[in-house]
């Protein structure tokens, strides 16, 4: 007796499977669903009603898992039903009918050739119309969500792009101003940017509230000093002081005081200033010492010092810085700036002078600058307050206390006068 397997994904399949390769006259010895979820079928040929020997005296072994279980004991149940219920064979339609003492056996059951179950076909049908139609809905989502997201990229890309373009616009106008670099990405960082016309009037009123001013409304009093190198406008900046001090409160209570020694007749403009303002003029010397003359005039309303101008490499400017450190503590430090100069010169006179703990300085000679803001810059940088700006030769009138707003307002007018002027630059429009 010859004995084959089947294996299929069901038991329909199985059986066809049975029919097709051995005929109706197949006769199933046993039938399991294997671990991998297959239906395996065990079908005789010639099949004489007995067991072969060497399944007979041999009982079946514990299936592994990569063998397939032997049918020998559903084999013997099966004969033994058979015997008792003595059933026909089961033939083919086409097949000639056994008689009834024939042996015993199971007979494939006839197999329909391509039907199915008008029900089962329902059933499959509604399954998967239900099936595709929550596919196209799931593409048709899937599609939108994508969409989406692109848009929103698009979106993000464009605002990005017009970002860029109003910030390097911002950028290159400030530039212009001839403000640095760490200022103005300190203010396109601070101020959010909108691409409207109101965009560069906030940008300089922020501006205006980085620069740092004397924080008293009130006229300058006391013992100050001004310090700073050669032609910077020191002692033409004590003479507006002085003389704006006497228009307004009289000669009496002011003082002026030199210590530029350095220089032939360096002290003869101080004296010629107090001489038309009618106040005295003091020179200190190497005969002398600052804080007696100070001492001296400590009840005087208005003490103001001129220095020798030196350059920041001059030898002799350490013995300058030393009597500064070495003066009353009363005695204010003011720092005169040229805005003529380039950032760097600038910076590098604030790092010098600044070993005497400066209280402030005036910006100098912003009608001959082409540029303010390298010197807004600065003092920006360097936290250091503006007293006063000067701005002409002429006395008393060219010079008035610091106010942020006016300063930004003579940066941006210069810088527009000098676009004009030459043709080439257009800052500030």
């Amino acid at each position: 007796m010859q004995i084959r397997r089947f294996r299929a994904p069901d038991m329909r399949q199985a059986i066809r499977k049975v029919r097709d390769a051995v005929g109706p006259d197949a006769v199933i010895l046993s039938n399991q669903r294997l671990p991998t979820g297959e239906i395996e079928i065990v079908a005789a040929l010639d099949y004489d009603g007995s067991l072969p020997s060497s399944m007979a005296s041999k009982r079946p072994s514990a299936p592994r898992a990569e063998q397939y279980a032997d049918p020998s004991s559903d084999y013997l149940e099966r004969i033994e039903r058979a015997k008792q219920q003595t059933a026909p064979k089961v033939t083919a339609p086409h097949s000639e009918p056994t008689h009834q003492n024939a042996s015993p056996q199971f007979n494939m059951p006839p197999l329909a050739e391509d039907k199915e179950d008008p029900r089962v076909e329902e059933a499959l049908s509604i399954r998967n119309n239900d099936s595709a139609k929550q596919l196209r809905e799931m593409e048709l989502e899937l599609k939108n969500v994508r969409a989406m997201l692109e848009q929103r990229q698009q979106d993000a890309v464009q605002a990005d792009s017009k970002v860029n373009i109003v910030e390097q616009r911002a950028r290159e106008k400030l530039k212009g101003l001839g403000l640095s670099d760490f200022v103005i990405s300190r203010l396109i960082d601070d101020i959010d940017l909108k691409g409207r016309e109101d965009d560069w009037n906030r940008l300089l009123a922020h501006l205006a509230d980085y620069i740092p001013v004397r924080s008293s409304s009130s006229e300058l009093k006391g013992c100050i000093a001004f310090m700073g190198p050669t032609g910077v406008g020191k002692t033409t900046s004590i003479g507006k002081i002085a003389a704006q001090h006497v228009l307004k409160h009289g000669s009496d209570g002011v003082v002026l005081i030199t210590t530029d020694s350095y220089r032939i007749a360096a002290h003869e403009q101080l004296r010629t200033f107090g001489r038309i303002l009618n106040v005295p003029v003091e020179v200190v010397n190497e005969y002398s010492d600052l804080n007696e003359v100070l001492a001296k005039y400590a009840h005087y309303s208005l003490v103001l010092v001129d220095t020798a101008g030196m350059n920041p490499r001059d030898s002799n400017l350490e013995r300058q810085l030393l009597m500064m450190k070495r003066a009353r503590a009363s005695l204010k430090k003011i720092l005169v700036l040229p805005c003529t100069s380039q950032r760097q010169v600038l910076k590098t006179v604030v790092d010098v002078y600044s070993q005497v703990q400066l209280d402030g300085c005036v910006l100098s000679k912003l009608d001959e600058s082409a540029s303010l803001g390298e010197a807004i810059s600065v003092v920006i940088e360097e936290g250091l307050p503006v007293v006063y700006i000067a701005d002409g030769q002429r006395i008393p009138d060219d010079i008035e206390p610091a106010r942020a707003h006016n300063l930004i307002s003579r940066a941006v007018y210069t810088a527009e006068h000098y676009s004009q002027l030459y043709g080439s630059l257009k800052y500030g429009s």
